[in-house]
């Protein structure tokens, strides 16, 4: 069955109606454009009828509100609900009209949901778990896949297409053999744009799986396998693993002594690189954004990840 706008309009007529700030239905189907990227209804129509925009809505799994034309059309129409109670009110109509379709508030909460959407694949991908049984682990420490999400390269009736090179990182078991804590994961992800605003479903494989069975040189110290950077900097900033990012790139500053052939130290400068949500937890550990590690941080860290 088709869905369009006025299917949406209806339902956000009949909801702020019952909420007590109704929007007439004409008003409506203005609202629901904006939130699509439109300044009016017909400019919509107008996309449609170019193919810019998809004839239904049936095939639109997910949806980017353009929340700054929203708010302003509300404003230039008036008598519409307050800002958060209208983009409520239009996630339910969504909810109601099209369950299929996801509505996510930003392109970077989109880019977020997709990040998340990677790991859940890759923890219950069958070759992945088959490579992870082959381990003798203690659970799973990380799920690492560094990839870039740029969506304004890709065109309407265009892809994002991402070839996926990670890993996924396992606990050790102390109490039996070594055996591996290293799972090599290759995929593909990939998401139709199907209008300014709108995508179809997301569509994520696993290509390869194969638990790292390279151990010798710098796999180990003391014996015991050695951390990724990501892991290192997340355990040293109480961050999650998905927070670290770019903070991998922070130079390290060597601090030595009067002589200059021993260091001492190093320290670690977040100031230009995390962001007021990442700085904040970080000043909720340490007592600023430059923090002073020991000689032996690097250690235990992959040699191949050592800053330069």
């Amino acid at each position: 069955m088709s869905l369009g706008i006025s299917d949406l309009a209806h339902a956000l007529r009949k909801n702020s109606a019952a909420a007590a700030v109704p929007v007439p239905l004409g008003h409506a189907q203005q609202l629901i454009a904006a939130a699509l990227g439109y300044k009016t209804f017909a400019a919509f129509q107008a996309a449609q009828a170019t193919t810019r925009e998809p004839a239904s809505l049936t095939d639109v799994h997910h949806v980017v509100l353009d929340e700054d034309l929203l708010d302003q059309r509300a404003s230039e129409l008036g008598a519409a609900p307050p800002p958060d109670r209208l983009h409520e009110l239009i996630e339910t109509a969504f909810r109601e009209r099209a369950p299929h379709t996801r509505i996510h508030a930003s392109y970077a909460a989109f880019e977020d949901y997709l990040r998340q959407h990677v790991d859940q694949v890759v923890i219950d991908d069958d070759d992945v778990n088959s490579e992870m049984a082959n381990a003798n682990y203690d659970g799973v420490d990380e799920v690492y896949f560094d990839f870039e999400v740029e969506f304004e390269k890709v065109p309407v009736g265009g892809a994002l297409d991402i070839d996926l090179d990670g890993h996924v990182g396992l606990g050790i078991d102390t109490e039996r053999p070594y055996a591996g804590h290293i799972v090599n994961v290759e995929g593909t992800l990939s998401v139709q744009r199907l209008g300014r605003h709108c995508f179809g479903s997301v569509d994520c494989q696993v290509t390869n799986a194969d638990l790292d069975m390279d151990w010798g040189g710098d796999d180990h110290e003391d014996g015991q396998p050695v951390r990724s950077m990501s892991q290192a900097y997340a355990d040293l900033l109480g961050l999650d693993l998905h927070e670290v990012g770019n903070l991998v790139d922070v130079d390290a500053e060597p601090q030595d002594g009067n002589s200059g052939e021993m260091v001492y130290s190093y320290i670690l400068d977040f100031t230009d690189y995390a962001s007021p949500e990442v700085a904040r937890k970080i000043l909720q550990r340490h007592a600023s954004l430059r923090i002073q590690v020991g000689p032996d941080f690097f250690e235990n860290v992959r040699s191949d990840d050592w800053p330069r």
